[in-house]
């Protein structure tokens, strides 16, 4: 059996004037944020991929995802990379397109959302309506 690990993405913000709870947090931005962590954990072969399993709590709204330990690994050491660089560019198409789906949510709705993962307990990655996790245009010359 492959030991489990898990990713917490936490949404932080506002609901009218309420703090975002899940008794008020929208069933699509719910199915936005399965969809999107399903690309940032297997952007390629979704077939085969492993059981991912998801639980919601509150906290602001958390999204807990439950998978196999090796892909939070790869996947904390992707944060890390995006944190640090403050790019989006070194991913692949799917993974960068989750990652700007989530950031043009956050300005849409000025949420947060915090990652965190079972290696580190700290917020890996932070995206919010101040951050710009965007791919750059890439320039043809002839």
């Amino acid at each position: 059996m492959d030991k489990i690990g898990e990713i917490e993405i936490r949404v932080v913000g506002k609901s009218g004037n309420l703090a975002l709870s899940p008794d008020n947090y929208d069933i699509k931005h719910i199915a936005s944020i399965l969809q999107n962590v399903e690309d940032l954990l297997y952007p390629n072969n979704k077939k085969d991929r492993p059981l991912i399993t998801y639980d919601i709590q509150e906290g602001s709204v958390k999204h807990i995802f439950k998978t196999p330990m090796q892909y939070i690994i790869g996947f904390s050491a992707i944060l890390g990379q995006i944190q640090s660089s403050n790019s989006i560019d070194f991913l692949d198409l799917k993974t960068a397109r989750a990652i700007e789906n989530l950031q043009q949510l956050a300005q849409q709705k000025d949420f947060e959302f915090q990652f965190s993962t079972s290696v580190k307990k700290d917020v890996e990655l932070a995206i919010s309506s101040s951050t710009k996790f965007f791919r750059t245009e890439n320039s043809w010359a002839d």
